[in-house]
């Protein structure tokens, strides 16, 4: 389980970010997600595999369609807010951390946006601060990959729980039988992971498949998931 001290690395790179006075905002240096089309491919040639790939088109197909003024939306790891963004354009943006430090950042990034910011620091794999049927869409990229089986499980739990009938989740997930991440050393932090224990897990906590994305990123996969309507 990534504990708070392990997911305390991230924290001290933030910190290392601010002190720095970097341009841009923490956590773009994982892959530019505004960049797509010609200039995505040129740069890739001139600068390899540098992010996992396509990000662009993980905006364009996985999150801004599940996103509208009226929907209240929940992040699980937004990190610096690099996915964040694009979620400010629903009615209520509900962040989940395990580190609070997290949410300072987020505050000051968003300050145009505090209004409708809502935040929760979870204790692992659980959301009991999130009220049941309260989502309308669950997003999450670049924390369950770090995240085992079992709680990964525990988490497609809680976001049954919390998600309204017929609420959506988009998840990205480690995939260890790609070849670029067998060639990361110690799996680079990654779970162990694969497309099937994806589709297992999603079934076990009752939700359906809308879309399962195998071949857009290099070391991960992309999961839609939809609650059941209420019969």
């Amino acid at each position: 389980m990534p504990t708070a001290e392990w997911n305390a690395r991230w924290v001290r790179g933030l910190r290392r970010f601010r002190r720095a006075d970097e341009d841009g905002h923490y956590g773009d240096h994982w892959g530019d997600t505004a960049i797509s089309g010609l200039r995505y491919h040129w740069r890739r040639l001139l600068h390899g595999r540098e992010s996992p790939g396509n990000l662009s088109k993980v905006v364009k197909r996985y999150l801004r369609p599940h996103v509208s003024p009226d929907s209240v939306v929940l992040e699980i790891g937004p990190g610096g807010g690099r996915w964040t963004q694009f979620l400010i354009g629903a009615r209520e943006v509900v962040l989940v951390e395990l580190n609070s430090q997290f949410f300072r950042y987020l505050r000051k990034r968003f300050r145009k946006h505090r209004r409708k910011l809502r935040f929760y620091e979870t204790t692992g794999y659980e959301l009991k601060g999130i009220d049941d049927g309260s989502i309308d869409f669950v997003f999450s990229f670049g924390t369950f990959v770090h995240i085992e089986a079992e709680g990964i499980a525990e988490y497609l739990g809680e976001i049954a729980r919390v998600l309204r009938a017929g609420g959506t989740g988009t998840i990205q997930y480690a995939d260890r039988d790609k070849p670029l991440i067998q060639t990361v050393p110690d799996w680079g932090g990654f779970s162990d992971m694969t497309a099937s224990k994806m589709e297992d897990l999603v079934a076990g906590r009752g939700f359906e498949i809308v879309e399962h994305d195998r071949s857009l990123l290099d070391h991960s996969n992309v999961v839609v998931i939809r609650k059941p309507a209420a019969a």
